[in-house]
């Protein structure tokens, strides 16, 4: 039998990152790797790199700390520790030299019962701070000319249905951070440019910027912006200070070697305002850094959809900030504002001693313009997001939309039908002749899959794609070809493309293959092959990397037996980059199951942020 730590990682149960961090405690603590302190250091290590921010000791009292997803006869070779009684953890905790208390320098971090690693604790302290300085009212808010910009912006008010947009807008200029969260096509990029003209207003010297985590985010806010003031009814001159090219939070910051960054607290970023899309995506430490460079008087005002994936990395930020679901209820003194400001009448508020400080600062987005009420796509991802799993799977199957559909999946792998799919909609780029044609043409559908290994992940499901596109002759070449379709996986200054950018390889009039992308403001920019970051096929992506991106189509991979993987929040993330027409490829148990599964990640930002604490 192979005992402890190191036959767990092994065994691949273990991450060696964290088996070393656990073997560097332990010995620097002066203790074994059979010791509680070392088995603890493991199992916070590992839940990081799982996304948790900590671990409720009291969630792994007498349970296994590892899962080692191992069969039966494997598992009988390996002992998987359990933790102790919380009491007799608690006290061999802090007894430990390399555990400190909250605020410590510690390398682990116990408060309560929760066991952090120190610079995660940290970096959830700061981010609470941060927001909840800057969620109370602002002193020299011109109340009275907010009133009239919201006349003149949205109307006369609205009493039955409540404008929410109007309500957001309004929540927005009173308050240093808020949070504007909605659903596709509720109006987030229209209701902030509304706001930024109206704290022009209040201010005209106003220094605003525009950001978010990925190239194609920020092509995205770019777009919507311009195509905002448009719309909207403000002075000329005020919407001419509004900015319209967004950056990438990693520029924005000046990212460096490692985890460096050029502006922190003693280089911050020379704003006044900051609009950041897409928050969702948003991982702690990132917010932590970002916060950091930014001077306590800087307004934050976050986009993004609550009910969408969490980062790829720890914690699940904008949840926390949101509450996780749980309704958003408003303080007296934030009802009377409303009302005062001529945003809502009093009476059409819910409100009660279920308010927080956070809903205070929330404005929350409840009607889609995109998805009317015939829609399939609205109808699924609100049953998906309520977790009526019976009644969703019942539009896929027998919806008469025509906008959704179910495509079966079994144990034999990916359905032969979703390469006749993606062969269908790929022909149609790969028979332009003009690359920036060929790139808006591949941009209206897209495979997305939950996975990226195994016979549904997208590494599998791009190779088949290729393979039946060069069978029927539709590409040709080895490794790098025409028409191949690459995502940027790694930023790159130097040559200004980032993680997350998309684009073809093509030949150019020398018919030499280059990479070719469309930037934010639709100007074709090539580079030379060579020149190219690390990046891989695009044919599919996972729903992760498709966020911050809607097409006009999407094929949704989910595999065919139940994953950890498959949540109701990636469904719901998957069907919703879809505009017009979404097939959803899984087998009927496991769809089911994923909306009966929701992201569980272990943090107490939601708790200082004065949430009720949710199963």
């Amino acid at each position: 039998m192979n005992d402890g730590l190191h036959g767990l990682m092994e065994a691949g149960a273990l991450s060696p990152f964290s088996y070393y961090f656990a073997r560097f405690v332990a010995r620097g603590s002066g203790v074994g790797l059979d010791s509680v302190l070392a088995q603890s250091a493991a199992l916070v290590s590992a839940r990081n790199l799982q996304g948790d921010v900590c671990v409720d000791l009291a969630d792994y009292a007498g349970q296994p700390l590892f899962e080692t997803g191992l069969n039966t006869a494997a598992s009988e070779r390996i002992q998987v520790p359990r933790g102790p009684a919380v009491d007799s953890w608690l006290k061999d905790l802090s007894e430990a030299d390399w555990v400190g208390e909250p605020g410590s320098d510690a390398p682990l971090v116990l408060d309560g019962r929760r066991l952090y690693l120190g610079k995660y604790w940290h970096f959830e302290q700061q981010v609470s701070d941060a927001l909840r300085e800057r969620m109370t009212l602002v002193d020299n808010l011109d109340r009275t000319r907010l009133a009239q910009g919201l006349d003149r912006l949205f109307g006369d008010p609205q009493e039955d249905p409540i404008d929410w947009q109007r309500v957001a807008a309004a929540i927005a200029v009173s308050r240093r951070f808020v949070v504007i969260s909605g659903g596709p096509g509720t109006g987030k990029t229209t209701t902030v440019v509304k706001v930024l003209a109206l704290l022009l207003e209040q201010d005209p010297t106003l220094r605003i910027a525009l950001a978010a985590p990925t190239g194609k985010a920020t092509a995205r806010l770019t777009d919507a912006v311009r195509g905002g003031k448009g719309r909207v009814g403000a002075a000329t001159e005020v919407l001419a200070q509004v900015p319209e090219e967004a950056v990438t939070l990693h520029r924005l910051l000046g990212a460096g070697f490692g985890e460096t960054f050029r502006h922190n607290r003693d280089n911050p970023l020379l704003l006044d305002c900051l609009v950041v899309d897409e928050a969702s995506m948003i991982d702690l430490p990132l917010m932590a850094r970002l916060l950091d460079a930014l001077a306590e008087k800087v307004r934050i005002i976050l986009l993004g959809d609550r009910d969408q994936l969490a980062s790829v990395e720890a914690g699940n930020v904008l949840g926390d900030i949101t509450g996780h679901g749980q309704d958003i209820l408003y303080s007296a003194e934030q009802i009377a504002f409303l009302d005062q400001v001529g945003a809502v009448r009093a009476e059409k508020l819910n409100g009660g001693a279920a308010s927080t400080r956070a809903s205070d600062a929330i404005g929350l987005l409840r009607t889609s313009y995109r998805f009317k009420g015939d829609s399939g796509i609205g109808a699924l991802s609100r049953a998906v997001n309520a977790g009526q799993g019976e009644q969703a799977f019942d539009l896929l199957e027998h919806g008469s939309s025509g906008d959704v559909a179910w495509m079966p999946a079994d144990d034999a792998g990916l359905n032969p039908a979703s390469l006749d799919w993606a062969v269908a909609r790929y022909s149609r780029y790969l028979a332009e002749d003009d690359v920036v044609t060929a790139l808006r043409v591949f941009e209206q559908s897209r495979v997305l899959a939950a996975l990226r290994l195994g016979p549904f992940g997208v590494d599998e499901i791009n190779r088949l794609i290729a393979a039946r596109l060069q069978a029927r002759a539709l590409v040709r070449g080895g490794e790098e070809y025409q028409g191949k379709p690459i995502m940027v996986t790694a930023n790159d200054y130097e040559v200004g493309l980032f993680n997350g950018d998309i684009g073809l390889l093509w030949r150019d009039e020398k018919h030499a293959l280059r990479a070719y992308f469309l930037a934010a403001d639709n100007a074709l920019r090539s580079v030379s092959v060579r020149q190219l970051p690390e990046h891989t096929c695009a044919y599919a992506l996972t729903v992760h990397k498709s966020q911050g991106s809607e097409f006009n189509e999407v094929l949704l991979v989910l595999p065919a037996k139940r994953s950890p993987v498959v949540t109701r929040e990636l469904i719901y993330t998957g069907v919703t980059r879809a505009r017009r027409a979404v097939t959803v490829h899984s087998s009927r148990e496991a769809f089911l199951e994923g909306c009966r599964s929701r992201v569980q990640r272990a943090s107490a930002l939601a708790a200082k942020l004065g949430w009720n604490e949710q199963a």
